[in-house]
């Protein structure tokens, strides 16, 4: 079977994380994944065909989250021609499925759809508006064969999606267990490689540098935190957006205004190619994500393989990733003290920390493998080709 998997974005994040992991573990099962992705400036092109992915890259705009009608009208305008130009794709790769990459953006569904082959539409997250998926998901349940939401409370979230009975699919973002091995990795070498001494108490999070991810509610829930432990210092990794760099110069700013000195107290690493050092430096992971932005964040889910607790706000799907009060906390979005008072409370529990941590890998080998991740693919693909076969459509 070959599955093209269409993402409209540039820059390395989840999705791409899950076509890297998936084109692998497919390929057991002689499923060959295809991934289509926009030829705009970004390093998803460069990771996924270093790890052996099949990288297509086509003109490919995506709907923003903007008021600009000039910006929309292009968009639009645009959108037949790279609907056709998958549709190409599609018939020259001799491509028996189409998966589709979040809901805002249809183009792999319409050239899916033309080409008749089945579609597997994928919802990723939080992020549109209500009335954007009030207006899409009808769209999305005529078009889709099956769909498949990261987490129950994000098919909850999207109208329609609960009544889909079998065609809708949950699933988690794959984490590979024997890749993220705490074990593996010089804890202390992690640290000192970021700057950190050993007495340091080391909170991080990853996630690219753009408004979603909160963290400027991390840094607020850092500066708080260290009137009580002083020796706390936050680690970010992520990588920058050209759309958000004025984003970016505001959380300089406001770390020297918290009195957060950058490259002592807080260091931005940037995105890597490798997070698991950045993991192993740190003693505690935080998600500090606003709502309408996550799903399942994959990177709880690498935390949690990592043996770390995990303080995360109540976004998106993520109280279906941390089991509060036994692999973490979830605390209320936009809340700095509430985030404060969580890591402080781990912090100031050694034997806490551990148990913590010991149960989050438990819990992320059982349920966000990449063979459980498959599994599931698998099984939505067979269903999405029998719907299509039957005159279900």
């Amino acid at each position: 079977m070959n599955v093209l998997f269409v993402i409209h974005y540039p820059v390395f994040g989840g999705p791409h994380n899950q076509a890297l992991l998936l084109t692998r573990a497919l390929a057991k099962q002689n499923i060959a994944m295809t991934v289509v992705i926009p030829d705009s400036p970004g390093n998803a092109s460069e990771r996924l065909r270093a790890g052996g992915v099949d990288v297509v890259t086509i003109p490919l705009r995506r709907l923003r989250d903007s008021l600009n009608p000039l910006g929309q009208a292009a968009y639009l305008a645009r959108l037949p021609f790279e609907s056709a130009a998958i549709g190409r794709i599609i018939r020259e790769r001799k491509v028996d499925l189409v998966q589709v990459g979040g809901l805002v953006n249809p183009h792999g569904a319409f050239a899916g759809r033309l080409a008749k082959v089945p579609i597997v539409w994928q919802i990723l997250d939080t992020r549109p508006p209500m009335t954007f998926r009030r207006l899409m998901m009808p769209l999305v349940i005529r078009l889709a064969d099956v769909v498949m939401s990261t987490g129950r409370a994000v098919a909850s979230a999207h109208p329609g999606a609960a009544g889909l009975g079998d065609r809708l699919r949950v699933f988690f973002p794959p984490v590979d267990p024997e890749f993220f091995q705490p074990e593996a990795l010089d804890r202390d070498a992690a640290r000192r490689g970021f700057g950190f001494g050993d007495r340091d108490v080391v909170i991080g999070t990853v996630g690219n540098l753009n408004p979603q991810k909160g963290h400027e509610h991390l840094l607020r829930g850092a500066a708080l935190a260290r009137r009580t432990e002083r020796r706390l210092k936050v680690l970010v990794v992520g990588a920058s957006h050209d759309t958000h760099l004025s984003y970016e110069r505001e959380l300089h700013r406001l770390s020297s205004r918290l009195g957060l000195s950058i490259d002592r107290d807080v260091v931005f690493a940037g995105g890597l190619g490798d997070v698991r050092p950045a993991l192993a430096a740190m003693d505690l992971f935080v998600l500090s994500s606003v709502p309408r932005s996550e799903g399942a964040p994959t990177a709880i889910e690498e935390a949690m393989m990592m043996g770390l607790p995990v303080v995360a706000t109540d976004v998106g799907a993520v109280r279906e990733l941390v089991d509060d009060g036994r692999t973490g906390f979830v605390v209320p979005p936009r809340d700095p003290r509430g985030l404060a008072d969580a890591v402080l409370t781990v912090l100031r529990e050694p034997r806490m920390r551990e148990e913590f941590g010991s149960r989050a890998r438990e819990r992320a080998a059982e349920r966000f493998s990449t063979d459980e991740c498959a599994r599931v693919h698998v099984e939505a693909y067979e269903l999405a080709l029998r719907h299509a076969g039957d005159g279900s459509r």
